[in-house]
């Protein structure tokens, strides 16, 4: 089949470009071709860098060389890139000859398409706390209520299947969509991360992107709550992860952890695995997190996952199981204690290390895949 793959800008190196990549990757292997539109032209280069080996699309189309990504905070930037993202889904859908057309932008608009994969709905952005980096809260308000309006509209051109990452944003969708979606689990490469590795140090590891809306604040504070573990914070930076840095290295000196806290940015995937095959604990800092694919891969690595007690982590990851795949928390306070009975207890970490390890099988590529195109097979016979 000829399958049109839209997404705003793979550039902005998150989950969502992640999972995109993953669903050109899905669909080749199964034989289809696969058209990618973007509103700029895909840094392939910063792809490989940071996510490893990428699958190609067959085609792409775009509309602008001009770096979309890095200028995000002009208002004329977010203007012009919504615009053009409408409008190159209405020509994908209307004007070209596609079987499918899968929109994994699904934020912005979870229509115009035969699927949509919303990440988390952006009416939703203010309730939960999660404004984007690109912006400021007073900012944001004033793009809600836009959105809000122009999406009367637009939510109501071709409305198709919607896809979602887990339960709660399942949950989020109902409330704020008046919405029915299926569950799409992302798809982690479990391969990549197995280890058998006894050899541990008392690590604990974040992999984040460097954004306020992760609340990486928080882990200074737990940091400074435990006897003996060194923290280590590791992902991506762009030109938006600036103040959240600086904060972050503000807080580590104030509180004199520069010996215990160690921030590492942009790393190449392989030195991430090398650091979750090293580390017994994997921290997991932002609340309400509408899925946690970094959870899967550490826990695949051996780690034992301490998350915060709401969102995907632990509805869908962790199944609401205190201490079975991981354990989960509410305050810094109780993170801190979890870590240091995980440090001090080596047939507890040991065990709930190889049960974290089964967990995370659920969540393979291969899982994924066969969903995925099982799904666009059916669409397609409709």
């Amino acid at each position: 089949m000829k399958v049109a793959i839209s997404h705003l800008s793979l550039n902005f190196l998150g989950g969502e470009e992640k999972l995109c990549l993953s669903f050109i990757k899905a669909l080749k292997l199964n034989g289809h071709k696969v058209t990618l539109f973007t509103v700029e032209k895909t840094d392939w280069r910063a792809m490989q860098r940071f996510f490893g080996k990428v699958l190609m699309p067959d085609k792409e189309i775009y509309l602008t060389f001009l770096p979309i990504h890095e200028n995000f905070s002009k208002n004329s930037t977010v203007a012009f890139s919504y615009a053009s993202y409408f409008a190159g889904l209405v020509k994908l859908n209307f004007v070209e000859e596609y079987n499918v057309v899968i929109n994994t932008y699904g934020d912005v608009f979870n229509s115009i398409a035969d699927i949509s994969y919303v990440h988390f709905p952006i009416k939703a952005t203010l309730e939960y706390h999660q404004i984007p980096a690109f912006t400021s809260p007073l900012k944001w308000k004033l793009y809600s209520k836009i959105y809000s309006i122009s999406s009367l509209f637009a939510d109501n051109i071709k409305p198709g299947i919607l896809l979602t990452n887990s339960k709660f944003t399942q949950q989020v969708i109902k409330k704020h969509l008046n919405r029915d979606s299926l569950i799409l689990h992302p798809p982690i490469e479990v391969q990549n991360y197995l280890c058998k590795n006894t050899e541990r140090k008392n690590y604990v590891i974040t992999i984040s992107k460097f954004t306020p809306k992760r609340c990486l604040h928080r882990i200074p504070l737990i940091a400074r709550r435990t006897k003996n573990a060194k923290f280590i914070i590791v992902g991506a930076a762009d030109e938006y992860s600036g103040e959240t840095i600086k904060r972050l290295r503000k807080a580590i000196h104030a509180q004199g952890l520069e010996n215990h806290v160690t921030m590492m940015h942009n790393v190449p995937r392989s030195t991430i695995i090398n650091l979750l095959a090293k580390a017994k604990v994997y921290l997991h800092v932002m609340p309400f997190e509408h899925f946690g694919i970094s959870v899967v891969e550490a826990m695949a690595a051996g780690c034992v996952p301490v998350v915060h007690r709401s969102g995907g982590p632990w509805l869908d990851i962790l199944s609401q199981q205190q201490g079975k795949n991981g354990f989960s928390y509410t305050t810094v306070e109780e993170a801190a204690q979890i870590i240091d009975k995980t440090m001090n207890n080596e047939n507890l970490r040991k065990a709930i290390s190889l049960n974290a390890q089964k967990r995370a099988l659920c969540y393979d590529i291969s899982v994924f895949q066969k969903k995925l195109n099982l799904l666009v097979t059916k669409l397609n016979e409709k």
